[in-house]
């Protein structure tokens, strides 16, 4: 037996710290037939666990030292003693190397993370077979955003008919403030100001810039309209790539609506600083006072729309079309929510009721590649603190 079930890398941070919660709350639910699982967080700095521990109040809390950049064999031995590591230690912008999730796969561990970077989580992806030989199932790209929103862009597809009758998806986002996250959140998003965005239009790859060609989306109640900006996402390429649909876009925005316009004029900083991981993160420090002010003003309401077309015509008219929407209270309350959902549909069948059959296979996949009874149980708990949740008739 090992020393523990789950270890979250980076989980003394906001996003890990909240994924932490989650899974030690959904787990103790007699209704999810799994016994308490129990966490561990590995991270660099026992102090900084320590203050996590005492944040997050969970007495049983277990402390592994362990550094993404550091030997590989210490990384290796560090993962070893987990049922499933979850990787939540961004920001992923400049990274390609998935290493976390190669030591995994040579130690036998499920993985998933939260990257919303399109170059890691291609070459991670890449790492299918090598996962399926092994035995080893792993989700990658499953936050809220991408992630959940993944989910949503394949049930949407699903109720216009399929990969066959969709012909485009759009998908939208707006945060209010940063959504209560830290600074590596908020570096993240600078980081994304330099990277150019992955665009589908009629199956041709179309590169654009970022913070570019806003639209103006309905969100629904409490939310309503706001400005998005198109923004790199990894969910556009795997919608295209594993749904079959030919165009794909995504938009970002927030609130109050002169952070848009600061993003826009952040453009204008030399590409080598704004690609910087360690100046944006320096920045993002130095910005949150500031930050925090705002955030107290405008609240923290994370909030996402999917729309799906279908074209059945000689002219080319739309003929129909589905929107799905979600909306929770506080961005970094409900990427914890959905990450420890992802992860916990990992361990189906393998941690807490054997009996019960697993709904992941071995292999790396994108949220949009799992099978609908994954994402059906996955969406079910996102569902959870929902302010607005727009699925479909049959939720």
């Amino acid at each position: 037996m090992t020393a523990f079930d789950v270890l979250v890398v980076g989980g003394n941070g906001r996003v890990g710290g909240s994924t932490v919660r989650w899974l030690d709350r959904l787990s103790r639910r007699t209704s999810l037939g799994t016994p308490p699982l129990r966490v561990a967080i590995g991270g660099r700095s026992a102090a900084s666990f320590d203050a996590a521990k005492m944040r997050l109040d969970l007495d049983d809390l277990l402390f592994v030292p362990l550094d993404l950049d550091g030997d590989r064999e210490a990384l290796s031995a560090a993962i070893s003693e987990s049922e499933l590591v979850v990787h939540t230690a961004g920001p992923f912008q400049g990274r390609s190397d998935p290493h976390l999730l190669s030591a995994c796969i040579a130690a036998g561990v499920p993985y998933c993370d939260v990257c919303d970077e399109l170059a890691h989580s291609r070459h991670a992806r890449a790492l299918a077979a090598e996962a399926a030989a092994a035995e080893v199932p792993a989700v990658v790209s499953c936050g809220i955003w991408p992630g959940v929103s993944a989910l949503m862009a394949a049930r949407a597809v699903e109720k216009l008919g399929g990969a066959s009758s969709c012909d485009r998806v759009e998908l939208s986002f707006f945060t209010a403030g940063t959504g209560g996250a830290g600074p590596t959140i908020v570096s993240a998003t600078f980081l994304l100001l330099a990277t150019a965005v992955t665009s589908f239009k009629d199956g041709l790859l179309t590169i654009k810039q970022p913070w570019t060609e806003h639209h103006v989306v309905d969100f629904g109640a409490g939310v309503g309209e706001q400005p998005c900006f198109l923004l790199d996402n990894p969910d556009v390429f795997a919608i295209v790539e594993t749904l079959g649909v030919a165009s794909c876009e995504s938009r970002f925005g927030t609130a109050p609506r002169v952070w848009n316009t600061l993003f826009g004029a952040m453009k204008a900083l030399p590409a080598d600083l704004l690609r910087n991981p360690r100046a944006m993160q320096s920045f993002a420090q130095f910005s949150m006072p500031i930050i925090r002010a705002v955030d107290a003003l405008v609240g923290s309401t994370n909030a996402m729309r999917v729309d799906a077309y279908r074209r059945c015509d000689d002219r080319n008219e739309t003929t129909e079309k589905v929107i799905l929407r979600c909306v929770h209270p506080d961005l970094e309350n409900c990427v914890g929510l959905a990450t420890a959902a992802f992860a916990l549909e990992i361990l189906r069948g393998r941690v807490g009721d054997v009996s019960d059959k697993p709904t992941i296979a071995p292999g790396v996949w994108f949220p949009t590649e799992l099978q609908s009874d994954a994402r059906n149980n996955i969406l079910r708990l996102a569902k959870e603190e929902t302010l607005v949740w727009e699925m479909g008739e049959d939720d």
